[in-house]
């Protein structure tokens, strides 16, 4: 493997590699320009192109804190090896953020809010904005509902997790169709197209392993790959249910988390709504539910039965979410 790597190395990028590390998401290589760390591509190419955009107008804008990616002798972002995209990144700090208690989160939310203020002015070639995703994936998940319980009860007999969607159909329901009626209050067309004229875009992985602590207490951001055109209030609603996920939530972290993050990013009106609707919204059950039923089942799987009891109790937390946000 040391063979291929140092092909990537010299051949992409000139790099002579000496020994390399591996990590969770990498191989750290010492060079003859310092430490790199390479990775495989799990993106096509141009969602590389467009996160290295996000990154150099992040930095440029002054959000310092993440591992730009090293462009190749062409000028590209990744380099592409027997029909394998890798790229190379400065090192982040190895130290990921804890996520076990509110000082934490709050610490996070605060760079949430000024990472998306920094991506204002965003331009790329690679952007692709969708303004009735969210309309069209809620009204698409409530009918796919409403057909599996109709699909449950033509078969006769229950199994556990037949009997898991019964017991929680009328709540998911009620929640999808109050969802729905938020994304409506928010006026959510206007808010993609503002996003869009502002230039913005949505991380979708800012948690664990992706936030790293320098040995200063700055906070770093990494796994950009998966970013894309969004609205970045999703962002900071999936970070408020990790909050409730990973630690014992209550009101007042939620009101400091959001605090927190309109230090550098306010929050109007609209977009407190919308965040009730992001919140009330049982993406993760839903999405579950269906995968499992677009199946062919010969069994009842344990293991997703676990991860459907799971994303129970989680839509559970998210709830008490969603009352908080009304609250503060």
């Amino acid at each position: 493997m040391e063979d291929m790597y140092e092909k990537i190395l010299w051949e992409g990028y000139g790099l002579r590699f000496y020994s390399g590390t591996r990590t969770r998401t990498g191989l750290v290589c010492k060079t003859d320009k310092g430490l790199r760390e390479l990775k495989k591509a799990r993106e096509r190419m141009n969602n590389i192109r467009y996160a290295h955009d996000v990154k150099e107008c992040l930095y440029r804008n002054g959000f310092t804190v993440i591992s730009r990616f090293y462009n190749t002798m062409d000028g590209q972002p990744c380099f592409a090896k027997d029909g394998t995209l890798y790229v190379l990144e400065e090192l982040l700090p190895s130290t990921p953020l804890d996520e076990d208690g509110k000082d934490s989160f709050v610490k996070g939310a605060e760079t949430l809010g000024k990472m998306h203020q920094c991506a204002k002015g965003l331009e790329s070639t690679f952007i692709q904005w969708d303004k009735e995703r969210l309309p069209g994936q809620f009204s698409k998940r409530r009918v796919e509902l409403a057909k599996i319980k109709r699909r449950i009860q033509r078969q006769g007999g229950y199994d556990s997790i037949d009997l898991l969607v019964m017991d929680n159909f009328n709540t998911y329901m009620e929640q999808t169709i109050q969802a729905e009626e938020f994304l409506q209050r928010a006026q959510y067309k206007d808010l993609v197209e503002r996003a869009e004229r502002e230039g913005a875009f949505c991380h979708h992985s800012f948690k664990g392993e992706n936030l790293r602590v320098s040995d200063d207490g700055r906070l770093y951001v990494g796994g950009f790959e998966g970013c894309n055109s969004d609205i970045p209030l999703l962002d900071l609603a999936a970070y408020l249910k990790r909050y409730m996920k990973k630690t014992d939530g209550d009101k007042d972290g939620v009101f400091q988390i959001l605090e927190a993050y309109q230090k550098n990013n306010p929050l109007e009106d609209k977009e407190r709504v919308l965040l009730q609707a992001l919140t009330i919204y049982p993406e993760k059950f839903l999405r579950l539910v269906n995968e499992y039923y677009n199946k062919r089942r010969a069994c009842v799987s344990p293991a997703m039965q676990e991860r459907l009891a799971l994303a129970v109790e989680e839509e559970g937390r998210a709830r008490e979410l969603f009352h908080y946000i009304q609250e503060v």
